[in-house]
């Protein structure tokens, strides 16, 4: 009875840390644009971006694939850049993401504060210098925050650190100019390539103008 019931202990504990694995796979979100410039419609604005996000995540690598006319993909290596790549032209421009240009004036977390794909999701709700992020997750779909100490660019390391290492299902970026709504619609897991996260050869590799 005792080896059984250390069995089952054991067991547990191998769950638990299975179920703690970094999320692997594939995340398909929904876009929506509020540009508040006047310069395009909404429609156009998901036009010219994208309506839809395919992004592949796996340890401290990603890669997002967007289906509008720019045709754009950004690459995140691990390192200290993001590298954005568009269908027109050879060019890959990159950014450096080890700075936070965002200063974080107030950030509340909030339990249960919406349903998303059936799931209760939490909701840090964060207010800065340059407008409001709301940034809903569960813990289900998990990754080590630690791999992405040198991603502050965009909140997204001090986010995953506030929701201990959970992606994002929903996120509202509110700034002056643009409002950015992204939705997760479907969530694989599922082991990936490595290729799929080397960036593209050929290509003449500039810093990315700033605005």
């Amino acid at each position: 009875m005792k080896i059984k019931f250390l069995s089952f202990i054991l067991l547990l504990v191998v769950n638990s840390i299975v179920a703690q694995k970094s999320f692997e796979g594939v995340i398909t979100y929904k876009l929506s644009y509020q540009d508040k410039t006047g310069e395009m419609s909404d429609e156009e604005a998901a036009q010219f971006m994208g309506s839809e996000q395919v992004y592949y995540i796996k340890g401290n690598k990603y890669k997002s694939v967007m289906n509008g006319m720019l045709s754009m993909s950004q690459y995140y290596t691990g390192k200290d850049s993001i590298y954005t790549r568009m269908a027109a032209g050879n060019n890959l421009m990159y950014l450096k993401s080890d700075e936070q240009k965002e200063e974080v004036l107030s950030m509340k977390e909030k339990k249960s504060a919406a349903k998303i794909m059936g799931k209760n999701c939490d909701l840090l709700d964060i207010k800065t210098n340059e407008g409001t992020t709301q940034y809903y997750f569960t813990s289900d779909f998990k990754v080590n925050p630690e791999d992405y100490k040198n991603h502050k660019y965009g909140l997204w390391y001090y986010c995953l650190d506030k929701a201990n290492g959970s992606l994002p299902v929903k996120l509202i970026m509110d700034t002056e100019e643009l409002k950015l709504t992204i939705e997760a619609v479907k969530v694989e897991n599922k082991e990936l390539d490595d290729a799929i996260f080397e960036l593209p050869k050929g290509m003449n590799i500039i810093k990315m103008p700033e605005e």
